[in-house]
């Protein structure tokens, strides 16, 4: 042990070496992989917006340089997902499969990675050991990454489809991972994830899937998130779950909140959808209407707005959720609009639609019966009948008023009448009262119910449920900065870039899976 310290320690401090003379002396790598460079040129405006995004990493180092057809020194910075080179050329990191290279002659060792894509390879490698260490974390967090089933053992079938409860096997931490099938993905619905995995590998924000990992295995894609225990809204209303207005107003601000985040970065969802929400599923016995609720928004529709189209929406929404102004020609709809008028229609769908004997319908065949009544709601907010909440009505009518020029803003939504109301009374009935939780009390909290639940669903020796507050040892630590929680805090403008990749399901030739088999972590 003491002798490992001492060998551990020697290398850590090592000083740099020139590993130049091996790389170009041994011809270990094919040449036809060197020249099929995959980094493209960037635009002068594109990397002057660069300059106000937050850099990882920066340092000098090998690769191969196609001009000199050698291998030379070059600056790399890091930014969340992204890759930029001195000579003015990118590389979006989610588009690449990452495995770690080795080159020996005798005693001699550079280490480094194959970033392979259906573009081509980048080869990178360190000179150091201190070096090797930052740059393999960070990469890693961008990257996909092989052996899923090596590194991770699946546990169970949680209840949203394709998501499963996965144990990490060297620290028996718990995670949720996502399986999906590349074949069964269109170009489109392809695009429409990654679009989601680049986004949310750049942030952290309470009330979104908070990423971990990528991994791909031939057709097989692994998405690794935050462990979590829940149903979609839809299916606990089919299943008679009984929501009280102090439960609905949870819901709507926290989904209020997360969009608001959204809409300072210049994103959009445009599904917001009982289908869409999941509500966590309160593990601890002691619950009940006093329990804070806990949602995340999902299923990939998160979306800049110049991607907007009416027909995009026809596929994507049920028509109660598209706003009036999209439906008449002569006038362009403000893409800001969507969300808060869907936020409107979720919270009347909750209030007033009933799943009556439509526990077997699908979401779209149960909303036969359903329409947004404007007037009504008007009527009722003019006459103040008692037998309504007045405050709700006038909310109701603040962000379904079919003029969008009238709806209320999601900042003076936050802070209604209605939703103050509620959620004080909400607080009232618990027992430590909590206005809105930090990030890290809720996350405590999810940790501590649900290590008590997986102690015994998943009789493992000794779990740790993951947690976007914890410092995990392989993938974090305290100056990771690209960790948003504040919601001032706006995402790098680097999304103009990220957009320029085609993000199409790489159909790969036999030769680029046998580079991927060649060497792997």
């Amino acid at each position: 042990m003491k002798q490992t310290k001492k060998r551990v320690s020697y290398i850590k401090n090592q000083k740099p070496t020139n590993i130049e003379w091996i790389l170009n002396l041994l011809d270990q790598i094919p040449k036809y992989q060197l020249q099929q460079s995959n980094m493209k040129k960037i635009s002068a405006a594109q990397l002057s917006n660069l300059q106000e995004c937050d850099q990882l990493l920066k340092s000098s180092l090998y690769t191969f340089d196609t001009k000199i057809n050698k291998f030379t020194q070059m600056s790399f910075t890091l930014y969340p997902n992204m890759l930029i080179g001195d000579n003015q050329e990118y590389l979006v990191l989610s588009s690449c499969i990452m495995s770690k290279k080795i080159i020996q002659y005798k005693e001699f060792t550079a280490q480094g990675v194959q970033l392979l894509n259906n573009q081509g390879n980048l080869f990178l490698f360190y000179e150091s050991y201190v070096q090797q260490l930052n740059w393999e974390k960070q990469l890693k967090r961008f990257s996909k990454q092989q052996n899923f089933s090596n590194k991770y053992t699946i546990q169970e079938k949680l209840s949203i489809q394709n998501h499963y409860a996965c144990v990490k096997n060297k620290n028996n931490r718990v995670y949720t991972v996502q399986l999906i099938r590349l074949s069964s993905l269109s170009e489109q619905l392809y695009e429409a994830l990654m679009n989601e995995i680049n986004i949310l590998m750049c942030f952290k924000q309470n009330g979104l899937h908070q990423f971990h990992s990528l991994f791909e295995d031939g057709d097989i894609l692994y998405i690794l998130y935050d462990y979590w225990v829940g149903d979609t809204l839809y299916k606990l209303i089919q299943q008679g779950f009984k929501l009280t207005a102090s439960q609905i107003a949870q819901i709507i601000f926290q989904i209020v909140k997360v969009v608001r985040f959204l809409h300072q970065n210049n994103l959009y969802h445009g599904a917001i959808l009982p289908t869409n929400i999941i509500l966590h599923r309160v593990t601890t016995p002691s619950n009940q209407q006093g329990q804070q609720l806990k949602i995340t928004i999902f299923n990939f529709a998160y979306r800049d707005a110049n991607q907007y189209s009416l027909a995009w929406l026809n596929k994507k929404v049920p028509k109660q959720w598209i706003p009036p102004e999209f439906n008449i020609l002569q006038i362009k709809p403000e893409f800001s609009n969507i969300d808060g008028y869907q936020i409107g229609v979720l919270l009347y769908y909750l209030t007033f639609h009933t799943n009556a004997n439509k526990s077997q319908l699908s979401f779209y065949k149960s909303l036969d019966n359903f329409k947004i009544d404007y007037q009504w709601l008007k009527s009722i907010k003019q006459e103040q009948q008692k037998e309504y909440s007045f405050s709700l009505i006038e909310l109701l009518c603040g962000l379904l008023d079919p003029d969008f020029q009238n709806r209320i803003t999601l900042n003076n939504a936050l802070a209604h009448q209605w939703l103050t109301n509620q959620r004080q009374k909400q607080n009232v009935q618990n027992e430590k009262p909590k206005i809105l939780p930090s990030l890290r009390t809720i996350l405590e909290l999810r940790e501590q119910s649900s290590c008590e639940m997986l102690s015994s669903r998943l009789g493992k020796e000794e779990l740790h449920v993951t947690s976007s507050s914890e410092d995990d040892v392989e993938f974090c630590d305290d100056e990771y900065i690209h960790r948003i929680s504040k919601e001032n805090n706006k995402i790098p403008y680097y999304q103009n870039i990220l957009n320029l990749i085609p993000n199409k399901h790489p159909s790969r030739s036999k030769q680029v899976i046998d580079q991927c088999q060649e060497s792997q972590f």
